[in-house]
């Protein structure tokens, strides 16, 4: 199937406004740094060409919808792209039910959307609700990175924490906070983050996305004695945020129901039983 995303006029309007803050983010970046970067790949050296777009899919700014904002660490074999341009591979059937973090990204969104009462033996297959979103050009949902440069290494598949940490240092955010732009203008009722602090990145670069001072009511989930989510809320400019951090999406050694789908509608919807 060929996928494409068909805004409405006022989705174009808010996309034009993102591309404003993308490329302001790209002129400081391109400013600061002079130099060379090193992606993983020899052809995209400068913060332009490793830079890679990221925003919201249609539907996410419709009235009827909870507006859901999945945060992940860096984008992948990307640079110089807006993401969603190149996430039509992904969606294609020969991909999407291996991919585990689009599939683990639509079964989450299915959930929430339909309030928490579908058990994860349920639910449609990742690859039917992919086509129902199509089908009513309606996805409800968007995905960004707090980092933007683009880990383009062919083969290693590791977060390149030297690269973020270049992201974070040429972004200046101490001086304008494009993150937390980005994040205000995007508005989230829901923000589910991919293991973002328990991994080797300074915590003072995440400390400037997401301020630890606007984190309240904070808990865990576990399953089976083990710690599968953070939960609480996000206090963002008087606008209180459901907020969730699960494992990495893209982990291979995790399952969707006990790791992610299950432990956000416990969250989410904690009287459903």
């Amino acid at each position: 199937m060929d996928y494409k995303f068909d805004f409405s006029v006022y989705e174009q309007k808010k996309n034009d406004e993102l591309e404003v803050l993308m490329k302001n983010w790209i002129s400081q970046v391109s400013t600061k740094n002079k130099n060379t970067i090193d992606n993983g790949n020899k052809t995209k050296r400068s913060p332009k060409r490793c830079f890679a777009k990221d925003g919201f899919f249609p539907g996410y700014f419709d009235e009827k919808n909870l507006r859901i904002l999945f945060v992940g660490r860096e984008p992948r074999k990307i640079g110089g792209y807006d993401f969603r341009d190149t996430t039509k591979e992904c969606f294609d059937e020969t991909c999407i039910g291996k991919n585990n973090w689009w599939r683990r990204i639509f079964y989450i969104v299915y959930g929430i959307r339909n309030k928490g009462h579908f058990s994860f033996e349920d639910i449609p297959t990742a690859q039917e609700i992919l086509n129902k979103m199509y089908e009513k050009n309606d996805y409800g949902f968007a995905c960004i990175n707090i980092s933007k440069y683009s880990n383009d290494h062919p083969k290693n598949w590791q977060a390149n924490t030297k690269l973020v940490s270049q992201f974070f240092e040429d972004s200046e955010l101490e001086k304008t906070n494009f993150f937390k732009k980005e994040l205000e203008f995007l508005n989230p009722d829901v923000m589910i983050t991919a293991n973002l602090w328990d991994w080797e990145i300074d915590e003072h670069f995440i400390d400037l996305c997401l301020p630890n001072e606007n984190f309240s009511k904070t808990s865990s989930v576990t399953h089976n004695r083990e710690k599968v989510a953070e939960y609480g809320k996000y206090n963002l400019n008087g606008h209180e945020i459901d907020f969730i951090d699960l494992f990495h999406f893209s982990a291979p050694d995790k399952k969707d129901k006990y790791h992610y789908y299950n432990p956000v509608m416990k969250v989410l919807f904690p009287k459903i039983k």
